[in-house]
Order: structure tokens, then C-alpha cells, then sequence
């Protein structure tokens, strides 16, 4: 299942520049991205449930990642709107 968030890690992972090379447009492209990565983990997540699969570390390196880069984001370049 780590295969499932390699997507989802690498759409978190190119947020964060995405936000700093970025000016207004890179702002909502940067949310755009962290938002795709959200919900991609968590899709994963709700498949794992209904498979009965373990999310193990990728899963879990995935929903931190989230967390992490999101508190940036909203510390450093403000909320989406």
C-alpha cells in the first residue's frame, strides 16, 4: 500500500515551493496542490478501510506530511482565500 501515497506525498512535497517561488498565482496553485494531496490521502485511507489493507509507514509518513506542511503553509503564507 506505500505505492498508493507516492502520488499524494509528492503533490504535499511540491506545495511548499510551489508557495515560496510563487506570488498570488503560486499561492492558489499551492493550495490547489496541498488540497489534491489531502484528498488523495485521505481516499487512500478510506481504501484501505473498506480493503481491510495496512496503510503502514506510506500512509503514515503521508498524514504527517499533510499536517506538517499544511500548519506552514497557513503560518507562513496565510489561508487560502
Amino acid at each position: 500500500m506505500d505505492r498508493f501515497f507516492a502520488v499524494p506525498m509528492v503533490l504535499l512535497a511540491l506545495t511548499f515551493p510551489v508557495f515560496f517561488f510563487g506570488e498570488d498565482k503560486g499561492r492558489t496553485a499551492g493550495w490547489l496542490l496541498y488540497g489534491a494531496g489531502l484528498a488523495l490521502t485521505v481516499c487512500g485511507y478510506v481504501y484501505c478501510a473498506l480493503t481491510g489493507k495496512k496503510a503502514s509507514v506510506g500512509g503514515a509518513s503521508c498524514a504527517v506530511g499533510a499536517v506538517v506542511i499544511g500548519l506552514f503553509a497557513w503560518y507562513s503564507f496565510g489561508g487560502p482565500w
